[in-house]
């Protein structure tokens, strides 16, 4: 952060950064090493040394990103929930203690496609406590004034992990093999994981006698947020999983085209830093509907043959935006005490969303000879979502 930013918080805010920093940056370690960080990024290690050994085709050993997404879609809500009525700090403890145990069940694994994905949805399962359904209700309940800046700097712990783990555990998987990488993936996931839980205190614990907490707050903002974190997912998965495709048939070369796609990552990190930052300084949807303009510009000049990096950049803005966005926009049209079930939800379509994306993305394409088509649906389609977004309302002030 500058100090232009510093400078720009109010002293509430300052305030709580100061005093609640080790919850941010144990929050941003564990989604960092959980199946949203660590588990996501590295899965494009595994398509060579699969094909290798096994012979499977590329679609084959990619299903491991749908089972993982479909994961996070099944078991969001049902983790968000049980936070709510006992706490994060269980529920995360008992996640970064499962996911390595699966992940070495994951080493394990013969020729078989199907144990391929359905140890991956294993891990997914199991893994839903390293992910913001619950990490973003622990900061959420820990910052009211810098929220926004507080989900932003927590966030990018999945930006991280996309610069990290490809650079850290690529020489693995070429020196030891991937299922030794594997092995190294759970080792972190327990030995970074498990004490970022433990720091976690119980003050978000209900008291002895406390009404149930922990529903799916329905309103019209949070049905809003439903179906805005479903379309989100699909197309802007769709988008930056076929970035490098596109650029490739319109003649770049792939090393070419990687580099453009690596200009996605370092925008992600950037839009998570001032999104969040701006979130607390004005109205959060107008901020919002703003950022997400940049995937509509950048699938029109990807459809009409612009310049590529802006419309990889402006796909990283728009992909830094998206999680953020939901986490704080939840806390602010649902009650806290519903916080873990209404993000749960929410979160889970998203992970639904960008499961399928990149599917019909690739349907498109088989069935249409290019992404012309899907170009020009997935700009009109957001421009619906900054509709959307924009006509929010004012925040809800809910009770705890």
């Amino acid at each position: 952060m500058t100090d232009a930013m510093i400078h720009g918080l109010t002293s509430e805010a300052r305030q709580e950064l100061a005093a609640g920093w080790p919850i941010i940056l144990a929050a941003a370690l564990a989604i960092g090493v959980g199946i949203m960080g660590i588990g996501f990024y590295s899965l494009g290690l595994f398509v060579q040394p699969l094909q290798a050994e096994y012979g499977w085709s590329r679609a084959e050993v990619s299903g491991a990103a749908a089972s993982q997404q479909f994961g996070i879609f099944l078991s969001a809500p049902l983790v968000g929930w049980l936070a709510d009525r006992w706490g994060a700090r269980p529920i995360a403890i008992t996640s970064f203690l499962a996911t390595p145990l699966a992940l070495v069940a994951l080493s394990r694994v013969g020729n078989s496609v199907v144990g391929w994905d359905m140890l991956w949805l294993l891990v997914s399962l199991v893994g839903a406590g390293t992910t913001p359904a619950i990490w973003a209700r622990i900061v959420s309940l820990r910052f009211d004034h810098s929220r926004g800046l507080a989900l932003g700097l927590m966030l990018m712990g999945t930006g991280t992990a996309a610069m990290l783990a490809p650079a850290l555990l690529g020489p693995i998987f070429a020196d030891e093999g991937w299922r030794t990488a594997v092995l190294v993936m759970a080792g972190a996931t327990l030995l970074i994981g498990l004490p970022a839980s433990l720091i976690v205190g119980t003050a978000d614990r209900p008291a002895s006698g406390e009404r149930l907490r922990g529903r799916f707050e329905t309103n019209r903002q949070t049905l809003t947020l439903l179906a805005i974190a479903f379309l989100l997912g699909l197309i802007v998965a769709g988008l930056i999983v076929h970035l490098v495709p596109m650029l490739v048939d319109r003649g770049m070369a792939q090393a070419d085209a990687a580099r453009m796609a690596a200009a996605v990552g370092v925008a992600v990190l950037v839009a998570r830093l001032v999104v969040g930052y701006l979130f607390d300084r004005f109205h959060a949807p107008y901020v919002a509907a703003l950022f997400l303009l940049s995937p509509v510009i950048a699938a029109l000049l990807l459809q009409l043959g612009g310049p590529v990096l802006i419309a990889a950049l402006m796909l990283g803005l728009a992909a830094g935006a998206e999680v953020d966005m939901l986490a704080y926009f939840t806390g602010r049209y649902a009650a806290l005490r519903n916080y873990g079930a209404t993000y749960g939800g929410v979160l889970g379509l998203f992970c639904l969303g960008a499961g399928l994306g990149p599917m019909l993305f690739g349907k498109a394409y088989d069935a249409l000879g290019g992404y012309d088509a899907a170009l020009l649906i997935s700009a009109a389609a957001l421009l619906i979502v900054v509709g959307m977004i924009a006509t929010l309302g004012r925040y809800r002030t809910p009770a705890y």
